[in-house]
């Protein structure tokens, strides 16, 4: 499987549709979606073994990072590249949450909820860091609570937009359903 449909196997299993590109690191060495040459590499390539590891970034912006395992090598079928998921466990994070911290925020903010903004205490670390910092403008914590403020409401937006995150959730029959329609595209390109 050449590096690309990879890519595009290990998005779809996510249930991710854009494509921020790859970074893959196996066997001390780096390969893009950015370099042409890249695009030529093929995973049997790397002749990986059984229980060897190689280092995935899945969309370059938010730098989500992934080791991957080899559990097993089997003969696949001739004639046969469906791609096939044969386990996992918890959920996928949202696409565009912010990332990793994105991420971890937005599971913060469903579990505790309001207290995490709490006015009082967002105003005593305000205060606190204005004390330790005495020759910072005023306006820098003016900027600070304005920042506070906006982050919170976008978190509450993503959040009511996405429903609730379910982070143990995974559904092998949904991500196999998925790869399903990608090997029919696939099919159907010249």
């Amino acid at each position: 499987m050449p590096l690309p449909e990879f890519h595009d196997v290990f998005r779809i299993i996510l249930g991710w549709n854009g494509d921020l590109g790859y970074i893959i690191r196996v066997h001390g060495q780096e390969f893009n979606s950015f370099r042409r040459k890249t695009r030529s590499k093929a995973l049997h390539e790397f002749k990986l073994h059984r229980q060897e590891k190689f280092l995935y970034v899945c969309d370059t912006l938010h730098m989500w990072e992934w080791d991957v395992r080899v559990l097993d090598i089997q003969e696949g079928v001739e004639g046969d590249h469906a791609p096939v998921c044969v386990g996992g466990r918890g959920a996928a994070p949202p696409e565009f949450c912010g990332g990793p911290t994105g991420y971890r925020l937005m599971l913060k903010r469903q579990r505790e909820g309001a207290a995490m903004s709490d006015p009082v205490r967002l105003e005593a670390g305000v205060q606190m860091l204005a004390e330790a910092c005495p020759g910072q403008a005023a306006r820098t914590w003016d900027l600070l609570r304005t920042v506070l403020d906006e982050g919170f409401q976008s978190i509450d937006r993503r959040l009511h937009e996405l429903g609730p995150l379910q982070p143990d959730r995974f559904s092998l029959k949904e991500a196999n359903a998925r790869l399903s329609e990608l090997a029919q595209r696939w099919r159907l390109w010249p």
